[in-house]
């Protein structure tokens, strides 16, 4: 997640994850036979107070589905959700962000740079879940400081963690790396990584790779 006067300015690396979005992990990971899911969702829209009339067609992480405003990676796991026949759940922070995307933007920055772990609201029953599909939109390279938060209350060790992300221009960055690191017990692989504003086109594509891993 970047300001968009940035955007030209992608790195060599960042290119080479985003033509990579469609292969999977470059490594191999032996996951565990997939039998109960759970899909889990970090997104702006529930996490931020837009109002009504907000502008979804200048917004490129806003959509209108069903007269319903909703997000990119919300997007992506409502498609997993059809795919694994679970419903998807939200990581949910008590603090909004605003509804001005560089203002969003900034905060995600300044949350980095503190290593701030914002509290959540509810709790996601993973209990029985062999797999966790997780999805979350690339904020600055990195993982939402919320989906920090998620890792630190949750313990994922011995599940399959399939990752999603949404990102313009820098594909999945570090986020598996990083994952792995939060959770070395548990089998990490690359899903798939979408532009922001290609969600809906890739909807396909993002049903075939769900059913790739299952």
């Amino acid at each position: 997640m970047k300001k968009r006067a940035f955007t030209a300015f992608i790195t060599a690396a960042a290119v080479c994850a985003a033509m990579l979005t469609g292969c999977g992990d470059s490594e191999s990971v032996e996951t565990k036979p997939v039998e109960k899911s759970a899909v889990v969702y970090f997104s702006r829209v529930g996490n931020t107070q837009f109002p009504d009339d907000v502008d979804v067609v200048t917004r490129a992480s806003l959509n209108r589905e069903n007269d319903a405003l909703a997000g990119n990676a919300q997007l992506i796991a409502q498609y997993i959700a059809e795919e694994t026949k679970c419903e998807a759940v939200e990581i949910v922070s008590k603090d909004s962000y605003p509804a001005d995307y560089d203002e969003t933007v900034d905060l995600a920055k300044k949350e980095q740079g503190d290593k701030k772990r914002p509290e959540l609201t509810g709790d996601i029953d993973l209990k029985d879940a062999d797999t966790v599909w997780l999805v979350f939109p690339n904020w600055w390279t990195d993982l939402p400081m919320p989906v920090y938060s998620f890792f630190d209350k949750y313990d994922l060790s011995g599940k399959n963690i399939f990752v999603f992300v949404t990102h313009e221009g820098s594909g999945f960055s570090k986020t598996i790396d990083t994952i792995r690191e939060l959770e070395p017990d548990a089998q990490v692989v690359e899903g798939l990584s979408v532009r922001g504003g290609k969600v809906k086109s890739e909807e396909k594509n993002i049903k075939d790779r769900v059913k790739e891993l299952m």
